[in-house]
């Protein structure tokens, strides 16, 4: 039995003015009772304690008496200490210890959210344990963005400049390769939404980077065009199944409060990859050529994307016992049904809305005209400035700004209005495609950089933001995968319109052109208007079931086993109960109640 700390003091006490009760226990802790009863008597006990590990004989009659298990009072040559008061006095101890500890863990929680603002619970190692897993997940799929990022969407440049000088293509084909890679990709990234919610997600990016690998190695047998266009299908297929489809659907189910935090720190990969990879990538294409290092580039591309994909992520919280955002998971989400639990709106009911349409033709446009920015700007650079290290920076720089402006977007998101932070942002690409357009210095090229960087990061993360907001998690692949389809199939003229007005005016014509393209895609955005939500409103009350009174049926009270005093001759009532689900037609039966009985022991 646990008692309180006064009880604690109250029974030490008794014990310590009782003598035949300290004879009595030291007799039986095999104390003689003419033992000296000193400091020498202390050294009879054995017992070791579990607070310090110490034989609890070592406890001097000192330290009890500051316990307040002895009393100051009693002469040293009446401390007579038993094992049951050192028990007492380690049991003291550690419960003394113990509070002192959690009051001031509890203060360090309090003092960091002074601090910081922000609410800070007290964690244990279950909470703790969720946090740290939902963060691995996250970071696996950090490593697949960044990987097939840097060394297939950004390297996209790259390959289309090593096309046009190796195999002599025109960059007007070349950038219709480009675009055949991503129709290809759109298209596959449609159907992976439809398979995610019935296949491991993992299996789905397995499947999609060995295709990739393969699609990857064959373009060192690129010859002819139509050569291309079949190499970059395959390759888009690949990369579709493994994109931002399934990495944005893990990381909507794993994070529902914050979400936008982590869509923005797993996307931070995205532009890591440009930064880190497609430098190391385009040193070596120059150095050699591409026919030589794209088959390694597979080797790495698959191994690196396989160990990421299966040593951190995890397709469901529920596999390991958790819901979203770390919580705990209730025992109906553990069966499998968890899918058929979330919140969202259907399919059918999400692509027909209003707020979809808009938002699908507003970021078809502006998507498209990052996306031709984006593959032409390696060129454009080396083109203008004429140094292939400056083509190359230029990458790095739009990748390292989009990291920064894609963390504090996030950040913004949780607190500004989605609709409104797009806007803005669209508004900031229009401004640095002009840049680009008259940009013909290192300064003004790095400006008209850094102005689309970093609005390019972003746009890509608030997306499936705005998807996932709007239509809940439950169909949000099979939604962002057809929303992801419309947006490449359109965006994918970016790269083809950019080449072919480069090839018949200049730069400044295409990327003109482009921000116009941008332009009318922001004003058809803006009348996309607010979300309805529909899947956030509270479920209506299931109807009542209608009941009708029925008596219950006749009981035996069982005779009792001693005597009472009451009315035996009371005469019975009717008593009622609620039948649920009951017809009027039932006949009331009656059942004798007794009044109520005060009930006595005799004693005999």
């Amino acid at each position: 039995m646990c008692r309180s700390l006064p009880q604690i003091d109250a029974i030490s006490e008794r014990m310590s003015t009782s003598k035949s009760m300290a004879a009595t226990l030291s007799a039986a802790s095999g104390r003689r009772d003419d033992a000296p009863s000193g400091g020498a008597a202390l050294s009879a006990g054995t017992a070791i304690s579990s607070h310090s590990m110490r034989p609890m004989s070592t406890i001097r009659p000192a330290f009890i008496i500051s316990m307040g298990l002895l009393s100051p009072s009693t002469p040293p040559g009446d401390w007579t200490v038993s094992p049951i008061q050192r028990v007492l006095a380690h049991v003291r101890l550690a419960v003394r210890a113990d509070d002192a500890h959690a009051r001031c863990h509890a203060h360090r929680g309090k003092l960091a959210g002074r601090l910081f603002s922000v609410n800070v619970p007290v964690a244990t190692g279950g909470r703790s344990q969720r946090l740290v897993r939902g963060w691995v997940v996250l970071t696996g799929v950090f490593g697949v963005m960044m990987i097939t990022s840097g060394m297939v969407f950004y390297a996209l440049g790259a390959f289309l400049d090593a096309f046009v000088d190796e195999q002599e293509f025109s960059t007007g084909l070349a950038g219709a390769g480009v675009t055949a890679f991503l129709v290809a990709s759109g298209v596959c990234g449609y159907y992976t939404g439809a398979f995610v919610n019935r296949i491991d997600v993992r299996w789905v990016i397995t499947c999609g980077v060995l295709i990739s690998s393969v699609g990857m190695a064959l373009l060192a047998q690129i010859r002819s065009g139509w050569q291309m266009f079949a190499v970059m299908a395959v390759f888009g297929v690949g990369f579709g199944m493994c994109g931002l489809v399934p990495t944005t659907t893990v990381v909507t189910r794993w994070f529902q409060r914050r979400r936008s935090v982590a869509l923005s720190i797993a996307s931070t990969g995205l532009s890591l990859g440009g930064i880190l990879l497609l430098p190391q990538m385009t040193r070596r294409i120059e150095a050699d050529t591409l026919v030589a290092w794209a088959p390694r580039f597979a080797a790495v591309y698959c191994v690196a994307l396989l160990l990421s994909t299966w040593l951190f992520i995890r397709a469901w919280p529920h596999e390991v016992g958790l819901a979203p955002d770390g919580d705990p998971v209730s025992h109906d989400s553990r069966t499998g049904e968890a899918a058929a639990q979330l919140p969202g709106t259907p399919f059918e009911s999400a692509v027909r809305s209003r707020f979809f349409i808009f938002t699908g033709i507003g970021f078809v446009l502006v998507m498209g005209s990052q996306i031709g920015a984006i593959q032409h700007i390696y060129k454009l650079t080396g083109d203008r400035l004429s140094l292939e290290a400056a083509a190359t920076g230029a990458v790095s720089v739009l990748a390292g700004t989009s990291v920064v402006a894609r963390i504090c977007g996030g950040i913004a998101a949780l607190k500004a209005s989605l609709r409104w932070l797009t806007i803005s942002l669209m508004v900031v690409q229009c401004i640095g495609l002009c840049v680009l357009a008259v940009a013909d210095t290192d300064v003004t090229i790095l400006v008209g950089v850094i102005v689309l960087g970093s609005a390019m990061g972003n746009l890509l993360m608030l997306h499936p933001l705005i998807l996932a907001d709007a239509f809940g998690v439950k169909d949000y692949p099979r939604i962002y995968g057809f929303g992801s389809l419309l947006m490449v199939i359109g965006g994918a003229g970016g790269p083809v319109l950019v080449g072919v007005l480069r090839d018949s005016f200049s730069y400044q014509s295409a990327f003109f052109a482009i921000a116009a393209i941008a332009a009318a895609g922001l004003v058809i955005y803006s009348f996309a208007g607010n979300p309805l939500r529909d899947h956030l409103a509270a479920p209506s009350p299931a109807p009542l079931p209608t009941s009708v009174a029925k008596p219950l049926t006749q009981l035996t009270a069982p005779a009792p086993a001693i005597a009472r005093n009451g009315d035996a001759d009371a005469p019975p009532e009717v008593l009622f109960e609620v039948v649920a689900n009951g017809t009027p037609d039932d006949e009331p039966t009656a059942r004798p109640r007794r009044a109520p009985e005060v009930w006595s022991v005799e004693r005999t």
